[in-house]
């Protein structure tokens, strides 16, 4: 069990944007959907990072879920922790900001997930949450069957598809950090997208093949790069360590002022899909509105930090400029337009 302990305001550190700009000493990356969905089923052929200290994730989200005034959170995660490469976690996170509901499971996975290739997915409808490697459940939550914490009607609306790679400052969550190990990096070699259509899929199915992408080119009208970051996190979240290479999309976890890829992709020994591009739904009113230099609102939260807290004590901020809460529970400022960057910060000590 993990306990968050939040800081009156009177003790928290007061850094200046410029400052805080240059606070980390490393870059990682998140990728995100534009487009968030109602229900489907989401598969990732990737061959993930690990090494101690380190986060290498898939996961669904809903934007704005780590905001005070948000009605819900709603999340599903696959993480690789870096201490263990050899399982992944994965986790439902629902409840409120400040007061999430968390259900951490762990899975083996043979070869370690970052010594080779697997194909890992998220199955997520009205009645259940279901996790599959290879094709082969490791996990299935079902509303009424075995979701004690309700978990499963809880996750209401939409959510976005997100990857991402950085460095925990938990010790006990990822294992001591060892810098030594860097560069790292998170291949995704393809991602698809099902619908969610009860019966009318292939086979008779729940799920239709809505797109495929196979990373030829990076497609920014399906994708945004994240930029920014949280305390408790050792990286900068950077669009400039994701890159497309040889079929290849790669998320980078490096020093600061290091952000390439120089190496050679490894290979994948499975057939790879052709990528689908007609039916690309650009950002609408209900999708995820990617953040900008001028953007006003909250940036999308990263990948949840709180996956391995089954329980969580947050001490309400009297800074009355704090009113935006992200995954520690944390009250943290609101970007303001004159920021050069969307970011939010989090103090918080385990």
């Amino acid at each position: 069990m993990r306990i968050i302990k939040i800081f009156s305001a009177g003790t928290l550190a007061v850094m200046t944007m410029a400052a805080s700009l240059n606070a980390k000493d490393f870059s990682g990356a998140e990728l995100y959907t534009n487009e968030e969905f109602s229900y489907g089923k989401f598969e990732a052929r990737m061959k993930m990072a690990a090494a101690s200290g380190t986060v290498s994730s898939m996961f669904l989200y809903q934007n704005g879920s780590e905001q005070a005034s948000a009605e819900r959170w709603v999340e599903v995660d696959i993480e690789v922790l870096g201490k263990e490469p050899e399982k992944f976690q994965s986790n439902i996170i629902t409840g409120r900001a400040g007061a999430q509901k968390t259900s951490e499971k762990k899975h083996a996975v043979s070869p370690a997930a970052d010594q080779g290739f697997h194909t890992y997915g998220l199955e997520w409808t009205p009645n259940y949450v279901r996790w599959t490697v290879d094709g082969n459940e490791v996990r299935k939550t079902e509303k009424g069957v075995n979701d004690p914490k309700d978990q499963v009607a809880n996750l209401i609306g939409t959510q976005g598809l997100r990857f991402n790679i950085w460095s925990s400052e938990s010790a006990e969550w990822v294992g001591q950090f060892d810098e030594s190990k860097l560069p790292l990096f998170q291949f995704i070699n393809w991602v698809k997208v099902y619908k969610y259509t009860p019966g009318q899929g292939e086979n008779g199915s729940d799920f239709t093949l809505d797109w495929t992408d196979n990373f030829d080119t990076f497609n920014s009208a399906r994708w945004s790069k994240g930029n920014w970051t949280f305390d408790g996190n050792r990286v900068d979240l950077t669009p400039n360590n994701i890159y497309s290479k040889d079929g290849m999309l790669i998320l980078a976890l490096t020093r600061k002022g290091q952000e390439s890829f120089n190496g050679q992709v490894p290979k994948d020994n499975e057939p790879e899909p052709t990528s689908s591009s007609s039916n690309v739904t650009p950002p609408s009113s209900s999708s995820v509105t990617p953040p900008s230099s001028s953007s006003m609102v909250t940036p999308p939260l990263s990948s949840s930090i709180i996956d391995a807290i089954p329980q969580m004590h947050a001490k309400q901020l009297q800074d009355k400029d704090s009113r935006t809460v992200n995954a520690k529970g944390a009250r943290v400022n609101n970007t303001r337009a004159n920021n050069p960057r969307n970011r939010y910060r989090v103090n918080f000590k385990f």
